[in-house]
This record gives C-alpha cells, sequence and structure tokens, in this order.
C-alpha cells in the first residue's frame, strides 16, 4: 500500500514539475513579445518625433525665419520650443560661479586687496578664463609692451 501511495505522490510531484515548466515556458513567451511590442512602440514613437521635427524644419524654411529666430512654433503633438528668457543682471555671460563672484563673499585683510584687485583685472572674476586670454583685433594692433631692440637677433 504504501508503494503505491509513493508512486502516487512521485506521479503527481512530476505532472506539477512538468506544469510549472511549461507555464514558465508559456509565461518568457509571453514576456518575449510584450517586450518586441514595446521596442516597436519605441520605435514608432521616434520615427513619428523625427518627421515632427523634420516637418517642423521644412515649415520654418518656407517661412524663411521671417520671425528672427522665434521658437514658438507648436509641433504636430501641440507642444511648443521656447528659450528662456532668464536674464542675469550683473553677471558675465561665461560665469559659472552663479553670480556670486562679484558679491565679495570672503572676508580678506587689508593687505590682500591690493593683490586681489591686480588678480581681478587680469584674470577676472571667476567662471571660464577662455575668452579673455584670446588674441582680438585691438589686443593684436596694440604695441606698447613691444620694442624692437628687444625682438632684433643676437649675435652669438
Amino acid at each position: 500500500m504504501e508503494k503505491i501511495k509513493g508512486r502516487l505522490l512521485a506521479e503527481k510531484k512530476r505532472t506539477e514539475e512538468t506544469d510549472e515548466r511549461r507555464k514558465s515556458r508559456e509565461n518568457k513567451k509571453l514576456a518575449k513579445e510584450v517586450q518586441v511590442q514595446k521596442q516597436r512602440e519605441r520605435a514608432k514613437q521616434k520615427k513619428d518625433d523625427i518627421e515632427s521635427v523634420k516637418t517642423w524644419r521644412k515649415q520654418r524654411k518656407q517661412s524663411g525665419f521671417a520671425d528672427d529666430g522665434d521658437l514658438s512654433m507648436a509641433f504636430d503633438d501641440g507642444k511648443s520650443f521656447e528659450r528662456s528668457s532668464k536674464k542675469r543682471p550683473g553677471v558675465a555671460p561665461g560665469d559659472r560661479s552663479g553670480g556670486k563672484a562679484r558679491q565679495g563673499g570672503g572676508g580678506f585683510k587689508k593687505g590682500f586687496d591690493k593683490k586681489r584687485d591686480r588678480k581681478d583685472s587680469k584674470f577676472g572674476f571667476g567662471g571660464r578664463k577662455g575668452m579673455k586670454k584670446q588674441n582680438t583685433a585691438e589686443t593684436t594692433n596694440d604695441f606698447r609692451g613691444f620694442s624692437k631692440s628687444n625682438n632684433k637677433k643676437q649675435k652669438v
């Protein structure tokens, strides 16, 4: 009797395991289909977005940029792109310090004021320094620091 009971239990266990495997295979197939569907939707959305931008560019080109850079023209979905009109008064365009460079937030001693003023006049108040170091038409034509005698070839 116990042998029969053991066989029945083993057979029941085997059938449950096979059912479980079959269900997991089906779930895997469904998950794969859902994933493929999502990828198709994303590709379609991307294609639509690109088409929308192309039509916007075409409309803009046909209008001849008459509005002088007005980017409030709406896309197909009704959204529009607008450039921020927020300007920061008293802050240089290349200043990356958040405008805090000119506020003088440090407690300097009196001996450092001259040094600080000299460095500020030479390099600026912080932020990007690259544009201040570049040659311009004025600096190229400025011969104040140039001396002919220093520039002649020396005999060796």
